[in-house]
């Protein structure tokens, strides 16, 4: 039985996981779920109820996080954390960094449709934080020389962040803008692009 991902098109954390996914050239299924009418065998994978949530025969997996950390460990090869305890470093904090670019993005997005400016500013700077540090790494040459987790969540999470907020947002980031717009023609980036 294929790996089932349940997913929504545009969500960043989805996004992550499908790019692990092509990157180890892993089968499998994608399962679209509408968050807005979730149906009982999503819920029945999804304790939480929120997307990704991988399936692997009887087990399901959730949280992207604790996702590509299984896929890791199920399917170590190629190496998505790197090789040695630095590579690792590297990767894990680039994928909290990423993660908090979405988990932001995703807030503001939805500050802004319910009309809460304060909600949504106090997002902005918190995502501002992160891009700075990305700024900063990417600055110095970039992060790893292998690709893996930590870019896989870097862009996801600027991705969708442009995607809701558009590009403008970037522009002062300049070395990071130009290492996104690098990866944008990888194929594992290229094909799991949300649509706009």
């Amino acid at each position: 039985m294929p790996l089932r991902l349940f997913n929504t098109a545009r969500s960043p954390f989805g996004r992550k996981v499908r790019i692990v996914l092509l990157e180890k050239d892993l089968a499998f299924e994608e399962v679209s779920v509408d968050l807005a009418n979730r149906s009982p065998e999503f819920m029945a994978v999804s304790p939480l109820g929120k997307v990704p949530v991988l399936v692997d025969g009887e087990t399901s997996i959730f949280d992207s996080t604790v996702v590509v950390e299984y896929l890791e460990d199920a399917f170590p090869n190629p190496p998505m954390f790197g090789v040695g305890v630095r590579q690792r470093l590297v990767h894990r904090t680039l994928d909290e960094l990423g993660d908090h670019v979405a988990d932001q993005a995703v807030a503001a997005f939805y500050a802004k449709q319910r009309g809460d400016e304060a909600a949504s500013e106090q997002a902005f700077v918190r995502i501002h934080k992160a891009l700075a540090e990305l700024e900063r790494r990417a600055s110095g040459g970039g992060w790893t020389a292998q690709f893996g987790v930590g870019d896989a969540a870097v862009i996801s999470g600027c991705g969708y962040l442009m995607l809701r907020h558009g590009d403008a947002v970037l522009a002062v980031y300049s070395h990071l803008k130009g290492w996104l717009d690098a990866q944008a023609s990888r194929p594992s980036v290229a094909a799991s692009a949300p649509p706009a």
